[in-house]
């Protein structure tokens, strides 16, 4: 994927949570206007509409913010509306040449805004880290999110101040753990990216999961469908993050929050 901003970020508050949550969470991922969240998959209506059910499993999970990400204008307008009620191995959509130019760009927004930025970096480590260099000063910071690099890629990206987002993709081999174990606690971020980069059984943090959610290969209303990640697996990802780290995942969240809360909504009062 590109080392580019998202093309939008948009952010969306539940206003309800659940008195039995104990964490808080802020998916800084997740990609709420996909389809699949509204039954249809390839253009074909699979079963009915659960993105209400979708939602509210997450803020029972504790997800009290959601960031939705937007990969179009067209995402970006739906992601509005959500709130108010997708890079260099892609080639074949993009040439590099083009990426690593409207991502520089990128940055006359972020100097204009005065916002901070919503960033993927796959397979473009070093070309990310030069552009980011050049222009560090003409951003507020912000994310690195679906991070799936070495120890020493996320070193690299903490010393340009940002902070790193880490989902089911982030922790597939016990490499991809041991480079998330590396990074400083006041730099995490967590996400879902969902509906996809769920923890999976072949994924080495498998291991550490222990909530569970009903799940149905087909789908069946109540239940969370199967190979379909939802906003409220975000708990899953923490459990994987905190015993691998060793921390207690409540205080963990709770960084994770504070952190969170620090880079895209201190201004909110």
């Amino acid at each position: 994927m590109t080392a580019r901003m998202k093309a939008a970020c948009v952010f969306f508050t539940s206003r309800t949570l659940s008195t039995m949550a104990r964490h808080k969470f802020i998916d800084i991922g997740v990609n709420l206007t996909d389809p699949v969240f509204r039954g249809l998959y390839r253009g074909k209506q699979k079963h009915q509409d659960d993105f209400h059910h979708v939602i509210d499993r997450a803020v029972d999970a504790g997800v009290e913010k959601f960031v939705i990400t937007g990969g179009s204008l067209e995402d970006s307008e739906e992601g509005v509306k959500l709130a108010r009620s997708r890079d260099f191995d892609r080639l074949e959509f993009c040439p590099k040449e083009t990426q690593l130019k409207y991502f520089e760009m990128q940055f006359d927004l972020a100097e204009e805004t005065k916002l901070p930025m919503f960033l993927h970096c796959r397979n473009s480590h070093q070309d990310f880290v030069d552009v980011m260099r050049r222009n560090r000063d003409r951003c507020a910071g912000g994310v690195v999110h679906s991070f799936d690099g070495t120890a020493e890629e996320a070193a690299a990206l903490v010393e340009l101040d940002l902070y790193i987002g880490i989902n089911g993709c982030s922790l597939k081999s016990e490499a991809n753990i041991e480079a998330m174990k590396r990074i400083p606690t006041d730099r995490l971020m967590i996400e879902t990216d969902a509906p996809w980069c769920g923890v999976k059984s072949t994924h080495a943090s498998f291991k550490y999961v222990k909530t569970t959610f009903p799940t149905k290969k087909k789908w069946e209303a109540g239940n969370c469908l199967k190979d379909r990640n939802e906003p409220c697996h975000i708990i899953q990802v923490l459990e994987a993050m905190a015993a691998a780290r060793e921390e207690d995942p409540l205080e963990l969240s709770s960084s994770i929050y504070h952190n969170t809360n620090r880079v895209f909504f201190s201004s909110a009062g």
